[in-house]
């Protein structure tokens, strides 16, 4: 399991990198402030995991990155992922340093 932070995730933003940032926040924590990402709550993972492409990397993000790191240990202990990140400090990270105009 590895850590990126919020400039790294910029950077693969504005280098258009070809990478999956997951957004496990509940419906109305998305709808105060988005990301561009592919949104599935926490709680539905385990139902939705064969949608999610195994072979990109994928950035999880939470509002502060413990919820986060929690999935990504599920998704690498129960279903074998690979090139998982924790986005360290979520949202509320972003919006602080990338994006102040994000509510979160």
């Amino acid at each position: 399991m590895k850590d990126i932070t919020v400039q790294e995730l910029e950077a693969g933003f504005q280098e258009k990198e070809d990478f999956i940032l997951l957004d496990i926040r509940e419906d109305f924590e998305v709808e105060m402030g988005h990301i561009q990402s592919t949104h599935i709550p926490m709680g539905e993972i385990a139902n939705q995991v064969d949608s999610l492409n195994r072979k990109k990397p994928m950035y999880v993000l939470c509002k502060t990155g413990q919820r986060a790191a929690a999935t990504v240990n599920f998704l690498a202990t129960n279903y074998g992922f690979e090139n998982l990140a924790i986005v360290i400090g979520g949202v509320e990270a972003y919006a602080k340093e990338i994006d102040q105009t994000l509510i979160y």
